[in-house]
């Protein structure tokens, strides 16, 4: 009878794991999946907006150079991201195979303050939260609320208790190995979605 419980217990443990595991690796895959799909859909939409420029550059000079400056910005934002997730490699992260902690060392000292890495980044959000306001000539509200919420890091945040926390602690705050990453996608889509907002604005006008 004990060795038959055992056997249950064992089996659901497995199962609670393998459901979590897949979980687990459905949501990275998922969030990576469509981070690609905005990568193509933003290639394709350059393209068109290259051809059009072309076409009338008069008309389109000054947006050209504000879309320009844009792309620019949010390439070397993500690119920054994607060399910081090689670094510590996603299928680590995915497999438990990394020590606890090991991605939070990475942006955060061990009293809080932020790294050099970690100051890069801020850095690299600061210039494209910026760039976007600059270039949100018609003032529209999409576009405004969008950087506001994700690319402000000098903005107001509070935990879930009511108390101010920073921009950083607010984006990473899950600061497992797993959830740093997610969090780091979850910046890169973000970068991805303004990039295309800003492409339905001016294809609009």
């Amino acid at each position: 009878m004990f060795y038959r419980l055992t056997l249950f217990l064992v089996f659901i443990c497995f199962t609670n794991y393998a459901q979590h595991d897949y979980s687990t690796f459905n949501a990275h895959k998922s969030l990576v999946r469509s981070i690609e799909i905005s990568d193509d859909v933003i290639e394709g939409r350059t393209a068109f907006f290259e051809k059009q420029a072309d076409q009338k550059p008069l008309m389109f000079q000054k947006t050209r150079v504000r879309l320009g400056e844009l792309n620019r910005l949010a390439n070397n934002l993500s690119k920054f991201i994607l060399k910081t997730q090689k670094e510590v490699n996603s299928e680590r992260v995915l497999y438990d195979l990394l020590d606890e902690d090991f991605y939070k060392k990475i942006l955060f000292k061990h009293n809080g303050n932020l790294t050099k890495k970690a100051k890069r980044l801020k850095l690299k959000i600061d210039s494209l939260y910026n760039i976007s306001v600059q270039i949100n000539v018609h003032k529209l509200s999409q576009l405004e609320n969008f950087s506001e919420g994700h690319f402000k890091t000098n903005g107001e945040y509070y935990d879930h208790d009511g108390n101010q926390i920073s921009f950083f602690e607010q984006l990473f705050y899950d600061k497992s190995n797993y959830g740093i990453m997610m969090s780091m996608n979850y910046l890169l889509l973000d970068v991805k979605t303004f990039q295309l907002l800003y492409y339905g604005t001016i294809m609009s006008y």
